[in-house]
């Protein structure tokens, strides 16, 4: 009876089970995974999003792209602050005597500044515009040409006075600015030739003496082509006294 009881106790205790987890079937392939079942894929295709298609409403000229790009350009907004600094543009244009289109490589602000300083004490104004804001100021001006300079980041260096030395002068301090061309007295010159223009001793000087040539020689023409009138009407007046003695 006693080992019955034994017996009976032993088989009373809880056992726990040993539980280890393991993957059916070794590794999910994640790039080429298993179709779903079929109660699986068909609540998957309940439950997929669908959107309308791209051109759905729209009629064949809003499909040509000619087309959008019009309506996207009969879209764009009118920015009234770039229209009035390209009019402040445009008067830097037609008052200035000697601008200077200049590329601009990488420098620091620090350098920037000093480059301004510079210019603003040879009288010389340092600008920099997009070409948008160009295109605004000398679209339809004789200026026109300069939009092919506006590739890249560039510049603009204005003068009131035809200074070309200066310009020169305080571009050589700042490699960073590479000078492409200008207009020198409305008139579009290339590096080279600015720099010709530049050898010219004092271009003012030059200036006054041409004039001053041209004022003598024109003088001296007209009294070449009159000399022959003048002598005319002497012999008549002479003529004319002896008659009136005669």
């Amino acid at each position: 009876m006693a080992l019955f009881i034994r017996n009976a106790k032993a088989t009373c205790e809880t056992v726990t089970p040993l539980i280890q987890f393991k993957r059916f079937r070794g590794k999910i392939n994640i790039q080429r995974p298993r179709p779903p079942h079929f109660e699986k894929a068909k609540y998957l295709a309940l439950t997929k999003p669908w959107y309308l298609p791209k051109n759905f409403g729209k009629t064949n000229v809003e499909l040509c792209s000619k087309s959008e790009t019009l309506l996207y350009k009969k879209q764009e907004e009118r920015n009234i602050f770039q229209e009035i600094i390209a009019q402040e543009l445009n008067r830097w244009f037609t008052t200035s005597k000697l601008i200077a289109f200049c590329h601009y490589n990488s420098m620091s602000k620090e350098q920037e500044f000093d480059a301004y300083l510079q210019f603003k004490n040879a009288k010389m104004h340092f600008k920099q515009y997009g070409k948008k804001t160009l295109e605004l100021a000398v679209k339809g001006t004789p200026y026109e040409t300069v939009l092919d300079f506006y590739i890249s980041r560039n510049l603009t260096i204005f003068s009131p006075e035809p200074e070309i030395k200066k310009l020169l002068r305080v571009l050589k301090k700042f490699p960073q600015l590479v000078l492409m061309a200008g207009i020198y007295e409305n008139r579009l010159l290339s590096k080279d030739e600015l720099l010709h223009y530049s050898t010219i001793p004092n271009l003012q000087m030059a200036q006054a003496g041409l004039v001053q040539t041209l004022n003598s020689a024109s003088v001296q023409l007209v009294s070449n082509l009159n000399s022959h009138q003048t002598t005319l009407v002497s012999h008549l007046e002479q003529r004319v006294k002896q008659l009136g003695e005669e």
